[in-house]
């Protein structure tokens, strides 16, 4: 009698301890994650709404905004020119892409002659073929060399080069010195023979800066001692671009990662050493998270932190992801929806997918600062992209119903 008592007791104990337990870490953080947000609205691809008010007020008082995308959504380069232009009164006024120096610089000039017209033309000049080739990302360069200062440059480019090979080497060609002829022919002769190779087998591992090796532009670069400015990007454009894919195609996905960003950190360090005011950056969003990147390497959002940390100030990062009902193009034209995109490979726990609301009437905003106390330990076995996206990111907008963006007229090159 008294042992079944006792065992009563036992068991009324334990079912009130079970009623009265807190919630598990993941399931307090995804409840905080879903109430803690702010409408947005996008009319004719001007931001307004709560959420637009307080990402601006938040990129005013920052040295530097970062913008982590998915690539291809029509509204995410609108946003980006608009946060330009709502921020050109703080003092932004340069602004970082995902393109090679030499085609920024160029792609700016173009603008600079003819405005979206002049960039549409250069971008589809043959031998040129970049990411930017989408009628939304062409807009929204313009539109932020419009608001940009008129006699500075803006656009800045911190990316390896993956297509224009033609374009890049047809500008040295008339500045070659006697001396670096030989070493200019191979060079210039490889390009031409990956190109006739890429048009027989539609193999991208045939393309000039995917199979070549860096070989020959530190030929050149060695035969061609002192440089012209202009020529001296280029030269090191090709030498780098080369060096980051020959490090994947010999090595795989680690050493390609740390080539490629130990490249753009360094045109990052070269925009800094000029004394540049605040720069605002659009990059893929594993480039532009503070701390160790998804692939575990500390990228330029990470040294854009540590920057702005010696004078006292602070970077500002925004997480930009298509959410349910949305598209996004792809380089090679056509769009696909956006919840089949798994760049990271994480299935249902990829971040479009958590962060969504799933019954949002319209685009949101979460500032995920609140979030940081929920996501420390206790979720080391769960999502792990999460985690380190509430402590990388300081905002995360989601689209409702995203649009694709829309290619240029020009043919595309075949993958």
């Amino acid at each position: 009698m008294r042992h079944s008592l006792l065992l009563s007791l036992s068991l009324i104990a334990t079912s009130a301890a079970s009623a009265q337990a807190p919630p598990a870490p993941q399931a307090r953080l995804l409840a905080a994650l879903q109430a803690n947000r702010l409408p947005l609205t996008m009319s004719d691809g001007r931001p307004a709404g709560p959420g637009w008010d307080w990402l601006v007020q938040e990129a005013r008082n920052a040295r530097f905004t970062l913008i982590g995308e998915e690539h291809g959504v029509a509204e995410t380069a609108q946003l980006a020119a608009a946060l330009f232009t709502a921020l050109r009164a703080s003092g932004y006024s340069r602004f970082a892409i995902e393109l090679s120096p030499p085609i920024a610089q160029d792609v700016e000039a173009a603008a600079r002659r003819n405005g979206l017209q002049g960039i549409t033309e250069f971008l589809t000049t043959p031998g040129v073929f970049t990411f930017y080739n989408m009628r939304e990302e062409a807009q929204f360069v313009a539109d932020v060399v419009a608001a940009g200062p008129r006699n500075e440059r803006v656009l800045y480019g911190f990316d390896r080069e993956v297509f224009s090979d033609r374009y890049l080497i047809s500008k040295l060609e008339p500045k070659v010195p006697p001396g670096a002829r030989a070493a200019f022919a191979r060079l210039k002769e490889a390009s031409d023979s990956a190109r006739a190779k890429n048009a027989r087998t539609g193999n991208p591992d045939d393309l000039f800066f995917l199979g070549q090796d860096s070989a020959l532009a530190s030929a050149l670069r060695a035969a061609w001692p002192n440089p012209d400015p202009e020529s001296d990007a280029v030269l090191r454009t090709i030498e780098g671009s080369l060096a980051i894919e020959t490090a994947e195609r010999t090595g795989g996905l680690w050493p390609y990662m740390q080539r490629r960003t130990q490249w753009m950190r360094s045109n990052m360090a070269a925009l800094l050493r000029t004394g540049s005011p605040k720069i605002l950056m659009k990059f893929g969003y594993n480039h532009m998270i503070r701390g160790a990147n998804y692939f575990n390497e500390f990228d330029i959002g990470t040294m854009a932190d540590e920057v702005a940390a010696l004078t006292g100030e602070r970077a500002f990062h925004i997480l930009v992801l298509p959410g349910p009902g949305s598209r996004q193009a792809t380089p090679w034209g056509g769009s696909v929806a956006s919840d089949s995109v798994d760049e990271m490979r994480a299935g249902d726990q990829r971040l479009a997918r958590v962060l969504s609301n799933a019954n949002a009437t319209g685009h949101e905003v979460i500032d995920l600062r609140p979030l940081r106390r929920l996501a420390m330990r206790g979720l080391e076995s769960w999502n792990a992209d999460l985690v380190r996206t509430i402590h990388g990111y300081d905002a995360v907008v989601i689209w409702k119903g995203a649009h694709a963006a829309s290619g240029l007229t020009a043919p595309r090159p075949k993958p």
